[in-house]
């Protein structure tokens, strides 16, 4: 039983991994699309040719360092999760391991296979 607890908080895990990131790529959506409609405005505005790409220069610069902390604190954020996701597995099988509840010995390959116990097992 304990170890068909640990799978299904492994792919809880796994599923609040994967809605972070669609969160992410959301809010970078917003981002470029942000930049595209200020651009748009900017190209449609009633300003002189020189005014206009000077606005245009400025925003693309504004928008070129929103992009690169967006990316950059969403870099940090995935470590963090993959750092904290190991550890937690690490515990878990050493868990297993003091109580000598199983033997087990994990690949790479095996870490990202969803697998779930036979009935035997619970």
């Amino acid at each position: 039983m304990k170890l068909f607890e640990a799978l299904n908080e492994r792919r809880r895990t796994r599923e609040r991994e994967k809605k972070k990131e669609i969160a992410k790529k959301v809010a970078t959506g917003t981002i470029i699309g942000t930049a595209v409609g200020a651009l748009t405005g900017l190209l449609t505005a009633p300003k002189s040719g020189k005014e206009t790409r000077e606005d245009i220069a400025n925003k693309t610069r504004e928008t070129t360092e929103t992009v690169k902390q967006t990316m950059k604190e969403s870099v940090e954020a995935i470590k963090e999760s993959e750092q904290k996701l190991k550890k937690d597995i690490k515990e878990k099988i050493q868990d297993f391991k003091d109580k000598d509840m199983i033997e087990i010995e994990v690949s790479y390959k095996d870490a990202d296979e969803e697998t779930q116990p036979d009935e035997e097992e619970m």
